[in-house]
């Protein structure tokens, strides 16, 4: 199977120290790019674009040259996603990390995007340029890339106010030039929010240019009474939508403010006891605020684990039990109470908390020497998996929460590297799974590259001893 050798080849590199030297680790970084690149076009388009994305984060500042063509392959990828909001969320990713690299293909790949069809809220050409502007510091380039972005019909830009507010205070000459082009820009056929955008402007400027805020709130009204009949309904002459959000998310903070970083955090800070991030689809709720069985005698914690309503209560008390407390129990009862949390975790609703649970028990039951129990969780674990992670349309099932739809994939993936789990082990094969965990050994190397260059400065650095004595340096003998 393709998958399973990738993974196969990747721990075998994982186990190799590396050589001494830069071009071991540059042979090392080659092998983990080109199968990171294969693993991402074997995932469906939601996953492997996720996976592109976080690989051109790990190489950023390492290898701009590589880190540049993931971006940009993942950039043509989201042609292929009908999904108008999964496409948006992508192409902010993809810009914010591409346009320091390469602000012309970043412009170039939103500029391939075309305006959206009526009536549909996700924008991912406002997106898209509302990004690329944010990340230039230079005013005429910022004003340019605005102009343009009006031209191609992204409208509901969250830049629009600070343009304006920056020219007003900074570049006078440019502001009514600048007004004017907002005005005179609103689509044919504008959106709602794309008419809200205009009425916020008209309302912060309303004292600056009285001609110019006549023809938009003109404008607005014409274009409110338009919308309203083609949706059938009766137009205000004027929205009480004073703030209009963004298209997708949170207005795009500009360069030169503190910012998210894009950098691949590795360090997830989740509950390792059933339960890690947030969402319906990660969290199991019926698992929240369990009753306490720490202080009880074992027989009364076990009847406290059996009475519980929920098929995934009891499984996780009980899975708590034999973690906490084995040294209370012989190894038959440790099977025997082994074998009922697993048999109740078949009653769990499929999330991230049942995951954590099936890999807990087939790592114990293989620890304990029970290796049918052992594969039986195993088994249920991988089914799970592929069931909360399955990707079967152009949204995506788990997308639906507003995360990134791999951040459930890296998250497990984290959680097995930090057990010391193989995937294989316990009969996981899925693509997203195996190409994060690339990521992993990618992230690795280029720790260990700096911990070999640090090493090397010090070494480096001439020896300075103190001279200095007790009462201050010495200074020649008098």
């Amino acid at each position: 199977m393709v998958h399973g050798s990738l993974l196969i080849l990747s721990v075998a590199l994982a186990l190799q120290a590396p050589e001494p030297g830069s071009t071991a680790l540059e042979r090392r970084k080659a092998d983990l790019i080109q199968q990171i690149e294969a693993a991402a076009a074997a995932e469906h388009p939601v996953f492997g674009i996720d996976t592109q994305i976080l690989a051109a984060s790990v190489l950023k500042g390492h290898d701009d040259v590589h880190a540049a063509r993931f971006l940009g392959d993942a950039g043509q990828r989201t042609l292929l996603l009908a999904d108008a909001a999964t496409r948006a969320h992508f192409l902010k990713r993809i810009v914010e990390l591409l346009a320091p690299l390469d602000a012309r293909r970043a412009e170039s790949l939103c500029a391939s995007q075309s305006r959206r069809p009526p009536g549909q809220q996700a924008d991912p050409l406002a997106v898209c340029y509302d990004q690329l502007i944010a990340g230039l510091k230079d005013w005429d380039q910022s004003r340019e890339a605005f102009a343009r972005a009006l031209a191609a019909g992204a409208y509901n830009l969250s830049s629009t106010e600070r343009l304006l507010k920056q020219a007003r205070d900074n570049h006078a000459a440019d502001f009514a030039p600048l007004l004017a082009a907002v005005v005179d820009r609103l689509p044919a056929r504008p959106e709602a929010d794309e008419i809200a955008r205009l009425e916020s402007v008209a309302d912060a400027w309303r004292r600056t240019e009285p001609a110019l805020i006549r023809q938009a709130l003109a404008r607005c009204r014409a274009a409110r009474a338009a919308l309203a009949r083609r949706s059938g309904h009766t137009a205000d002459a004027r929205s009480d939508l004073k703030e209009p959000a963004s298209p997708l998310a949170a207005p795009v903070e500009p360069a030169g403010e503190e910012q998210g970083s894009s950098k691949l955090n590795l360090n997830f800070n989740f509950d390792i006891d059933f339960g890690f991030g947030t969402g319906k689809d990660v969290e199991d709720a019926e698992l929240k605020n369990l009753p306490e069985i720490a202080n009880l005698p074992l027989d009364a914690a076990l009847a406290l684990a059996r009475s519980q309503t929920y098929a995934g209560a009891r499984a996780a008390m009980l899975a708590d039990i034999l973690d906490t407390r084995s040294a209370e129990l012989d190894s038959t009862r440790w099977a025997w109470l082994a074998e009922e949390s697993l048999r109740e975790s078949g009653g769990m609703r499929t999330s991230g908390d049942r995951l954590i649970l099936l890999a807990e028990l087939a790592l114990w039951c293989y620890q304990h020497g029970e290796k049918a129990l052992a594969a039986t969780a195993a088994q249920s674990l991988a089914t799970s998996f592929d069931a909360l992670v399955q990707c079967g349309d152009a949204s995506c099932a788990i997308f639906r929460n507003g995360g990134a739809p791999g951040t459930l994939i890296m998250l497990f993936a984290e959680y097995l590297r930090k057990n010391n789990i193989e995937p294989a082990d316990l009969g996981l094969h899925h693509p997203g799974l195996q190409s994060r965990w690339l990521l992993f050994e990618l992230d690795a190397l280029f720790e260990d590259k700096s911990d070999q260059k640090n090493k090397s400065d010090q070494k480096d650095k001439p020896d300075q001893k103190d001279k200095s004595g007790p009462e201050g340096p010495a200074g020649p003998e008098g």
